[in-house]
């Protein structure tokens, strides 16, 4: 029984032509007939049983990495397996030979999809076609490396880099780190990789994923630099600046020049507060308080800010001093002062009240000619010219304006002065008259009359009879001891 086969492209020698030889025939009954023919009928017989058994060999075609899709680039394997295989080996490319060799692999780069096939030989003779192997070819995933926290990094935070094969189960991959060039973890399972810097520092970071079920790999990351600063130190800015006072309200502003912090407020070393970045304050007492702040991001804490001294003081009171004097009379020059003792020596404004009224604004009041509708009780109260503070309100003075004039009280002054002198000159003569007589009349004693007066006065007498008295002169002895 003749057998056929199909037989690719010849490949190899043909055997050499041998002597002569009886062609042999197979039979149903597995008998062999031998007739007598020429040696070239032999040789053909013989060739195509040789044919025959050499059909009977299919090739086997394998990947590696055996898997449904292939990334853009992957380098795969293509082994042709022919059992007793001797000779060349051939690969075809969507139907077009690709390449030849005399071993059974062929290493190649994919790109995209194609069909591959291959055959060999055995002993100088071809084989049949091996099995069609498609590569489906997609797209190399890249990696995506993400840092967290976002934004500044500080010495002492904990950081934490993500490596993401978007696309694909992170249970598919196994995760290569590396830092400036170098890797670092090698085939981890996971896609995470977290610590803590302890100093400032400056590198760059990438990763890249190894599937697990074939070693294929993805694209290397997108570079995340990590740039560590020093442990930061917010500081503190108080507002007003100027002087403060008892009651009054202060701001304080904690300032770190980065986002998403909490901010924890001090007052004289104990915790008062977490709010955002202002803190709000009522000062109640006089003297030192002591603020400070720290910033906080999740469980990492910053340096405390150096401390802010918020001297608190007791809002003063103006002293009134007046020249010349509480009581003036009309005409009189009157200078009232307002004088307020304050310990930074504030620029105060100053006003000037008389029985509740404005009437100035300066530190000194000066009243040039007194009249008696400047009497009255005058006050005065300070406000800073740089601040919104006010002084407590001074004590009352009462000035007084008499009626008369100044120049009538100078000449009353003159008239009395005068006549005092005048009565001192009189006595003095009067004296030394004296003294005169009794030098020239020398006796026991010397007698002197004087003529006393009276006048009648009324008086109101319970039975409404008014008594009147005459005038009349009366001597009365004086007498001089000698």
């Amino acid at each position: 029984m003749n057998r056929t086969f199909h037989q690719p492209p010849y490949v190899g020698k043909r055997p050499a032509y041998k002597a002569e030889a009886p062609p042999i025939r197979k039979e149903s009954s597995q008998r062999y007939i031998i007739f007598s023919v020429p040696l070239p009928f032999l040789v053909l017989i013989s060739l195509i049983r040789v044919g025959q058994a050499q059909a009977e060999i299919i090739p086997v075609l394998s990947v590696e990495p055996n898997s449904p899709q292939i990334f853009r680039g992957e380098t795969v394997t293509l082994t042709c397996r022919i059992s007793g295989g001797n000779g060349l080996y051939y690969w075809y490319k969507d139907g077009v030979n690709v390449h030849r060799s005399a071993e059974n692999y062929y290493i190649i780069k994919v790109d995209q999809s194609h069909k591959y096939r291959c055959y060999g030989s055995v002993d100088g003779w071809s084989t049949t076609w091996s099995n069609e192997m498609i590569l489906s070819v997609i797209e190399r995933p890249k990696a995506v490396l993400t840092l967290q926290p976002d934004g500044p990094i500080f010495s002492g935070q904990e950081v934490t880099f993500t490596c993401e094969i978007r696309g694909h189960a992170d249970t598919e991959w196994m995760y290569n780190w590396n830092k400036d060039g170098v890797q670092i973890f090698s085939s981890v399972e996971n896609s995470k990789y977290s610590f803590t810097p302890v100093e400032s520092l400056s590198s760059k970071y990438t990763c890249s994923g190894r599937r697990r079920n074939d070693s294929q790999t993805s694209e290397t990351s997108n570079t995340v630099t990590l740039t560590v600063s020093e442990k930061p130190k917010p500081t503190v800015r108080l507002s007003p600046q100027s002087s403060v006072y008892n009651g009054d309200r202060v701001t304080l502003n904690c300032n770190l020049l980065s986002n998403g912090w909490t901010f924890l407020w001090y007052k004289d070393r104990v915790q008062v507060a977490e709010d955002p970045d202002t803190l709000h304050d009522t000062v109640s007492n006089a003297g030192e308080t002591v603020y400070q702040c720290k910033a906080r991001r999740g469980n990492y804490d910053s340096e405390l800010s150096d401390t802010v001294t918020v001297t608190v003081r007791v809002l003063p009171k103006p002293v009134v001093s007046i020249n010349p004097d509480e009581q003036v009379y009309r005409g009189e020059t009157v200078t009232l002062r307002c004088d307020i003792q304050d310990e930074e020596d504030s620029d105060w404004i100053y006003g000037w009240n008389k029985d509740g009224s404005g009437v100035s604004n300066e530190q000194e009041y000066r009243i040039s000619s007194a009249e008696t509708s400047h009497a009255g009780k005058y006050t005065c109260r300070g406000r800073e010219r740089r601040g919104s503070h006010s002084s407590h309100t001074s004590d009352a003075v009462t000035l007084t304006v008499s009626g008369f004039t100044y120049n009538t009280v100078i000449v009353f002054v003159a008239v009395g002065l005068s006549l005092a002198f005048l009565n001192i000159i009189l006595l003095l003569i009067v004296r030394w008259w004296h003294k005169s007589n009794k030098d020239d009349d020398a006796g026991p004693s010397d007698v002197i009359y004087t003529e006393l007066e009276f006048k009648p006065q009324k008086k109101a007498q319970k039975d409404q009879v008014k008594a009147s008295v005459e005038s009349e002169t009366v001597y009365s002895q004086l007498k001089q001891n000698t």
